[in-house]
């Protein structure tokens, strides 16, 4: 018998209010805000699942994983743990007979970028300290799922097609077989670096730049040879030789690629992905919030996202909060080009953080919908509830929310907190100040495996990577991406 523990409790602790008040500077107003939307989630699953740890119709299995990894980031960065019996009994659910997220309900249609939503998931729990549901193995931990996930998809790193990548789906019956896709391979690089910065295990690494590095040399992450540097398109073909790319740019291409290489650098801080953060920042700065509020470009303005698209901004929000908390912040300056007299244009982490307060307050408007007169649309730049609602919607408004909440420290397996925020602020229950510092200090780690930046070296002489004006100060942008 599925249990809904909790969810009675937010319902009663929160009476419905008209549309979302919200005050990005204030932890009190962004936890009251969050709590309104994690409740309108648990309530579209109890209303609508039949199965244990999924949303049912017309949500695809990969968003429910999605969901379970939102409302982790919500109990850790709220303290409300009202929701952990019904979040950690669903991750647990779907896991599969060989722990590896391939369950028989699933396995036949699952691809490796549905798999790897749920590993991720698990990631976030192993990273936060997210308890295991009772009666649960105790040999089994959350770091163990996501690494057995990861090694399922080193076996099916394909070499045999364009010089490796991973297909986007798994079985060769399957059509997306000879697909090889972003969010297949984007989601590979973010656990790969996940993973190595919370074991200090190489190998992890390794495979992420590895993993990367194919994307760079296939286009799949343009760089100045093919135009467009820091792009991350949707994929190609396998009966093209991968030649063919299909340039339509998602959020959650560019936010899986971003998230990856923020964790990478973090755990290194190498010009290589020094660079890629950059380079992958500065394009999804123009590319999906050019007036500074996050739009899904490819479907929004025509209004014909699809069930799955709704829920990609969620994912690009994940990565720059991770750029913002896991690197270092760095100055930008405005020019015309290579040669131009620059100025002042603020920093990264301000950039990031302007995108998401902007976003935050787009999103607060839009959830003014629905009988509740709290449900979240999909657009956040209209000023008012769009009509649109479901699931992705709300996890997308919930996930800019708590992108404005203090960082918490996360984890790794030889500290209980050993990675901080890029820009100094931790909290354990979102208490404290707002994340909203345009400047920063270096991310902290306690443990000897995992190396820290020592320098900040990436406004030395050196080309300047430019998009839309924009320019980066960044040697190591010229010596990968221009």
């Amino acid at each position: 018998m599925r249990s809904f523990v909790g969810f009675g409790a937010i319902c009663l602790a929160a009476p419905l209010v008209q549309a979302i008040s919200l005050d990005v500077n204030s932890t009190q107003t962004l936890t009251t805000a969050a709590q309104t939307v994690a409740s309108r989630v648990l309530d579209l699953y109890s209303s609508n699942s039949t199965t244990i740890g999924l949303f049912g119709e017309p949500y695809y299995w990969w968003e429910s994983g999605l969901a379970w990894d939102t409302l982790i980031r919500y109990w850790a960065l709220t303290g409300d743990a009202s929701n952990n019996a019904i979040v950690g009994e669903s991750l647990m659910w779907q896991v599969g007979s060989k722990l590896e997220y391939m369950p028989v309900n699933q396995t036949k249609g699952e691809g490796n970028d549905d798999q790897a939503a749920w590993a991720l998931a698990a990631m976030t729990a192993a990273e936060y300290g997210f308890p295991m549901p009772s009666g649960s193995d105790d040999n089994i931990t959350w770091v163990q799922l996501a690494e057995n996930v990861f090694n399922d998809q080193v076996g099916r790193w394909d070499d045999s097609s364009c010089g490796g990548g991973l297909s986007w789906q798994i079985f060769t019956f399957n059509n997306g077989y000879d697909y090889k896709n972003a969010m297949s391979n984007g989601n590979f690089v973010q656990l790969a670096a996940r993973l190595g910065l919370y074991t200090g295990n190489a190998t992890y690494t390794d495979w992420a730049r590895k993993a990367t590095q194919w994307s760079l040399d296939t286009g799949l992450i343009a760089n100045t040879s093919t135009g467009n540097p820091g792009a991350v398109y949707d994929g190609f073909s396998t009966t093209t030789n991968c030649s063919a790319l299909n340039h339509l740019q998602w959020t959650a291409g560019a936010g899986t690629y971003l998230s990856g290489a923020a964790y990478a650098s973090n755990d290194s801080s190498t010009l290589f992905w020094n660079s890629a953060v950059f380079a992958l920042l500065i394009n999804a700065n123009s590319t999906f919030a050019p007036n500074g509020t996050l739009i899904e470009v490819a479907c929004e303005m025509n209004d014909n996202c699809s069930t799955d698209q709704l829920a990609f901004k969620g994912i690009l929000i994940r990565g720059l909060a991770a750029v913002r908390d896991l690197t270092y912040d760095n100055n930008l300056t405005h020019g015309a080009n290579a040669t131009a007299p620059q100025s002042p244009a603020g920093s990264v982490h301000g950039l990031v953080n302007g995108i998401l307060q902007t976003s935050a307050k787009g999103a607060a408007t839009a959830c003014s919908g629905g009988g509740s007169g709290t449900d979240c649309g999909s657009s956040w730049t209209s000023g008012s509830y769009d009509g649109s609602s479901g699931l992705g919607q709300e996890l997308n408004a919930l996930e800019v929310i708590l992108a404005n909440m203090p960082a918490k420290a996360i984890k790794n397996v030889n500290s209980t907190a050993a990675v901080s925020s890029g820009n100094g602020t931790s909290s354990s229950s979102g208490g404290g100040g707002s994340n909203n510092s345009s400047t920063g200090t270096s991310p902290a780690s306690t443990s000897s495996s995992s190396a820290v930046p020592k320098t900040s070296t990436n406004e030395a002489a050196g080309r300047l990577l430019s998009t839309t004006g924009l320019l980066v100060s960044l040697a190591a942008a010229a010596a990968m991406f221009l």
